[in-house]
């Protein structure tokens, strides 16, 4: 008995099974995806949501503003001295970024995903009105961190905001659809007034980074442009 022929007729079939995926491959979207710059810090102050007019409650809220300023100088200076200057760096977000189970995002295992390196710059982010990319895929979409920012809020505490900006095309120069808006996640661990910056902490921000993406996604899928608060986990 002879088994060259069955032989023959597997590998071909393997050979056309191969040839489709790879055929699937360079059909498939990609999504673009872009780290902001190192995470920034806002505070909203007590002060900020009472506007009664007057000389007195005017007198209070530059006596916490300047309170608060000097906090937020040694806070920065506390971050700056210690193990972790940098809690939420381009590269760290880049990492986050590539680590996310690709079902999470849009588009699911259709999308070819391409993380960069670099944030773009906010006068290209305003400005150019095409791909930011060379790619020439014609099924092409971009995502967009322009801001991660963490909060200190008088009412809602701490959290981790992120704005995202995303662009679809097809094979027209402008895109087709844009959509963008802010993310949120509650933040229990991670702090810069008292700073707490140790290895849980570190990693609830970047579960954080990683809530705020999903959330933006399924926004995107509903399209719709709330803020949502959710709380996060350490890794």
């Amino acid at each position: 008995m002879t088994f060259w022929p069955a032989f023959a007729a597997g590998a071909t079939l393997l050979a056309s099974t191969q040839a489709l995926a790879e055929t699937r491959d360079e059909a498939m979207c990609e999504l673009h995806v872009w780290p902001a710059s190192a995470m920034t810090s806002v505070r909203q102050r007590a002060s900020e949501s009472n506007r009664m007019a007057g000389v007195i409650p005017e007198m209070i809220r530059q006596t916490q503003k300047q309170i608060a300023e000097i906090a937020d100088a040694q806070a920065a200076t506390r971050l700056a001295e210690s193990a972790a200057p940098d809690p939420l760096s381009t590269a760290r977000q880049t990492e986050v970024l590539n680590a996310l189970p690709r079902a999470e995002l849009f588009g699911g295992s259709s999308y070819r995903i391409v993380v960069h390196g670099e944030p773009l710059e906010s006068r290209v982010i305003r400005s150019v009105k095409t791909r930011y990319s060379g790619s020439t895929a014609p099924c092409y979409a971009e995502l967009v961190l322009v801001d991660v920012v963490y909060s200190r809020e008088y009412t809602r505490g701490r959290n981790l905001k992120t704005l995202f900006r995303y662009r679809q095309f097809d094979e027209a120069a402008a895109p087709h659809y844009s959509f963008g808006t802010w993310t949120q996640t509650k933040l229990e661990l991670f702090s810069l007034d008292p700073l707490r910056s140790d290895d849980p902490a570190l990693n609830e921000l970047a579960s954080a980074l990683r809530s705020n993406v999903v959330q933006f996604f399924q926004y995107l899928e509903r399209g719709q442009q709330p803020t949502a608060t959710t709380k996060g986990k350490s890794e």
